[in-house]
């Protein structure tokens, strides 16, 4: 949760260090752990689950990203987590088709084998080469991210609602009313540019406990000047409870549905296991909006859980590899908006579970001449170098025109 400049100045309040390792020495142990995991050999096996996606940066590079973790291996009664993968494959690119990507699976399976299966978003380039690897690999089944689906099928419900449209309107209008005052603190959640209909859940929530607190307050006969204020501005929230009560049911379904899945993984019997254990709530729904809202996701899961041998257990989301970019770009901070640095091998400490031996390994094999090595080949030159080349060329300049000026004088 700390940036590396952070983590260094605490080191010594915990461990009353006389001298503390410094942020350069922070961020070099981090490479060397991530350079280590990107090119140790791992066991090649026919249940290999990918999952693979691209981070867009600025400009034109991308960075493929394939994770993976055996079948055997994943948790059960639990999510997914970074330290239950293996980084596979990290190449930035500056162009991207599905036959480039079709080549970097295929390089990827000289370390594990061919995949049993591949988990994406269905990005464009991505499923062409999936695709394309398929034709070659008839036992790899593609699979497409539950949350992904799930966020186009409430985007189709929420785009042809004229009270949605009305409902970001009147979040937006709060923003402002509230913004610096004593009452700031009942402002809706920001709402994010992109993948929006994948995080509806904090603003519906917001919603939903904005309804109740101006119910709560017209029933008060006794209110300060602050809680009169707070009732005028959200008063237009009245005019939307039907529709906000239909999108809360929405999200505990597809929440119930998503929990499930993340416990119980793809399984040749998902759908009526789900049924099972989980039905009689689906008929306690009030709402047509979350009744329809769960006969799509169920019948999703019902078609997608073909891919299933008997008895298989298979992974249904990408999630994870999204969550390590975030994590990667709270690592590069401003620098995440222009271009790639080193700092990506970061991504390969990330994953896989640290041991001390597995630290001792990467400390003792990995040196700085191989991480620079790595970064010239796959990096290239990145932004700060050409930056510190350009002051560098100005000082040049600055010296000779001093020089010269000595020379006349």
């Amino acid at each position: 949760s700390l940036s590396m400049n952070s983590a260094s100045r605490i080191l010594p309040l915990i461990f009353k260090f006389k001298q503390t390792p410094s942020i350069n020495s922070g961020k070099s142990w981090i490479l060397k752990l991530g350079y280590y995991n990107l090119t140790k050999e791992l066991i090649k096996a026919d249940d290999w689950i990918y999952i693979i996606d691209h981070s867009i940066q600025m400009g034109k590079e991308k960075l493929l990203l394939i994770v993976g973790i055996r079948a055997k291996d994943l948790p059960k009664d639990r999510a997914l987590r970074y330290e239950d993968t293996e980084i596979i494959d990290l190449q930035p690119v500056k162009k991207s088709t599905g036959e480039i990507v079709h080549e970097q699976i295929k390089e990827a399976t000289k370390k594990t084998g061919k995949p049993r299966a591949i988990v994406s978003d269905m990005g464009s380039d991505i499923k062409l080469g999936i695709e394309k690897f398929q034709e070659e690999s008839s036992d790899t089944v593609h699979v497409y991210d539950l949350k992904h689906k799930i966020a186009l099928l409430i985007k189709g419900i929420l785009e042809s609602s004229n009270e949605w449209s009305e409902f970001k309107l009147f979040a937006n209008f709060v923003v402002k009313k509230l913004q610096n005052t004593a009452i700031a603190g009942y402002r809706p959640p920001k709402q994010k540019e992109k993948a929006r209909y994948m995080n509806i859940e904090d603003l519906v929530r917001w919603g939903d406990k904005i309804l109740i607190k101006y119910e709560n307050l017209q029933k008060n006969p006794k209110k300060t000047d602050d809680e009169i204020k707070l009732e005028g501005i959200i008063k237009n929230i009245e005019q939307l409870e039907k529709s906000i009560k239909a999108w809360s049911e929405m999200v505990v379904v597809f929440e119930l549905i998503e929990k499930f899945m993340n416990i119980h993984g793809l399984q040749q019997d998902s759908y009526e296991k789900f049924y099972q254990l989980h039905g009689y709530k689906l008929l306690s729904l009030k709402t047509a909006e979350a009744k329809g809202l769960a006969t799509q996701i169920l019948s999703f899961i019902k078609e997608q859980q073909k891919v299933c041998n008997q008895n298989e257990r298979l992974l249904h989301s990408s999630q994870l590899i999204e969550s390590l970019f975030g994590k990667l770009k709270f690592l590069e901070k401003e620098q995440s908006k222009s271009s790639f640095t080193n700092l990506i091998l970061s991504v390969g400490a990330m994953v896989s579970k640290t041991t001390t031996t597995g630290i001792k390994k990467a400390l003792e094999t990995v040196n700085i001449g191989m991480i620079n090595k790595w970064s010239k080949e796959k990096v290239g030159t990145t932004i700060q170098a050409q930056r510190k080349e350009l002051y560098r060329l100005e000082r040049v300049e600055q010296n000779l025109d001093s020089k010269v000026s000595l020379k006349v004088a």
